[in-house]
């Protein structure tokens, strides 16, 4: 006869809508009693403490509404992926030389888009004056070579989408798992980070500079008029109509860089029939939960030499996020999703918001499912929730890492376990447990966020 656990008088197991993360502790009285991590979706009903106490105990099974995340299920891996040191092992050597000669370009093709200032006083010139021939001229010399650059700009991203198919090809192929691939390819982890940071950064420069499609739409108007001379001519042998059609498609993205890699990925996951979507959306949902792993971990975040890692680290999460998004069926912000969107936000939103306000925009406005109505309500509010981390109450709470400091937090401000309110609102609500291995004199805690 299996002897079941009972938790100390003072337990209090509401909600009956609970979620625990993989190897979580719940923290009872006087001492921290280790259980199973579980997950209740909103549809279960907990009837009794004692259905509760055996659901934790992970013995009551209550159909399909709920599953168990034993600690050595890999909901979540937890490995540190070296984005500063990792050397490609004699099997990634081919696809990362492939991958490498791409990265190499990347710096320079932000540094010209960073410092592209456009054309637009010639261009403004040029149209209050249609009739000044030297104006006209004026404007089409100053045009031409920055269109030339915007079709590097375009022809590099091509390039980019090749080497992220032959990442792609290498990160998913059988009969390793993602979380596999990445731990034993780390190079070539590494380089699809740098392909998502690249991304990010180019789209995010893209986005506040319109001389871009200032310019380029001047120079399809003039070519369109044919108004000018032998000049003109030869530019447009350089930049011809059918370049200038796929260019302007690529430049009318508000994220024309994340647009390729979209479709980059959508067309790796048709034209392989062999390979199971699950395997293509599972490498990115597991970049996402390690990167999101290192950033809350001090043990992790201690390894890294250099500050800007942690920057590094934290526009990968949110580039592959986005990527994720586009690529699901039904994307990231879902119940179902394979991504911890609350943490993801929440680490965000710790961090200084110099450094993450551009993150949490480009999640805001640059994913495609965050306005679905799968999406919970919570997490929209969290996400457009302006500051740091904060309670349904406007209580701005700690690291969740932190437990005696969310312990104080709490007893200080006199919370409420029961927000009768916001359960009717959302019915999503968390009881967070310790990550510690042992904590004395400790009670239990519902936090609402």
């Amino acid at each position: 006869m299996v002897e079941i656990w009972k938790p100390p008088v003072m337990f209090r197991p509401s909600p009956s809508h609970c979620r625990f993360l993989p190897a979580d502790e719940v923290i009872y009285e006087q001492y921290t009693a280790p259980v199973p991590a579980i997950e209740v979706t909103e549809a279960s009903e907990i009837k009794s403490r004692y259905q509760l106490y055996l659901a934790q105990a992970g013995l009551l099974a209550m159909g399909n509404l709920i599953k168990v995340l034993g600690k050595d299920l890999e909901n979540c891996p937890h490995f540190f992926l070296d984005f500063e040191n990792a050397q490609p092992t004699e099997a990634e050597t081919a696809v990362w030389n492939q991958v490498n000669a791409v990265l190499e370009e990347a710096q320079t093709i932000l540094a010209e888009l960073q410092s592209y200032t456009g054309a637009g006083l010639e261009i403004r010139e040029a149209i209050q004056n249609p009739n000044d021939l030297q104006l006209q001229e004026k404007a089409w010399n100053a045009v031409c070579p920055l269109v030339a650059k915007l079709k590097r700009f375009y022809e590099f991203s091509l390039r980019l989408e090749n080497a992220l198919r032959s990442l792609l090809e290498a990160l998913t192929s059988p009969p390793y798992a993602p979380t596999q691939h990445l731990e034993r390819e780390q190079a070539l982890a590494k380089q699809f980070a740098e392909i998502l940071h690249f991304t990010l950064s180019f789209d995010e420069f893209k986005m506040t500079n319109p001389a871009i499609q200032n310019d380029f739409s001047y120079y399809r108007r003039t070519l369109s008029r044919n108004r000018i001379n032998n000049l003109q001519l030869e530019a447009e042998s350089d930049v011809n109509n059918e370049m200038a059609n796929r260019m302007s498609l690529f430049y009318a993205e508000a994220t024309p860089m994340l647009k390729t890699l979209s479709n980059a990925t959508t067309k790796f996951v048709s034209e392989n029939k062999t390979l199971p979507i699950e395997d293509t959306t599972d490498c990115l949902s597991t970049m996402a939960c390690v990167c999101r792993v290192m950033l809350e971990t001090p043990e992790y975040r201690s390894r890294f030499t250099n500050t800007e890692t942690l920057l590094f680290c934290m526009r990968v999460m949110v580039g592959v996020i986005i990527l994720y998004d586009h690529v699901h069926p039904v994307g990231a912000f879902a119940k179902t999703s394979k991504i911890d969107m609350k943490g993801c936000i929440k680490v965000l939103k710790d961090q200084p918001s110099t450094s993450t306000e551009g993150l949490l925009n480009a999640l805001r406005y640059t994913t495609r499912h965050l306005n679905d109505d799968t999406t919970s309500k919570q997490i929209r509010a969290l996400l457009h929730a302006k500051g740091g981390v904060h309670s349904a109450a406007g209580r701005k709470l700690p690291l969740l890492t932190d437990v005696n400091n969310v312990r104080e937090s709490l007893q200080g401000s006199g919370c409420d376990d029961d927000d009768e309110e916001e359960e009717e609102e959302e019915k999503d609500i968390i009881l967070k447990p310790s990550r510690t291995e042992s904590i004395e004199n400790s009670s239990v805690h519902l936090l609402d966020f």
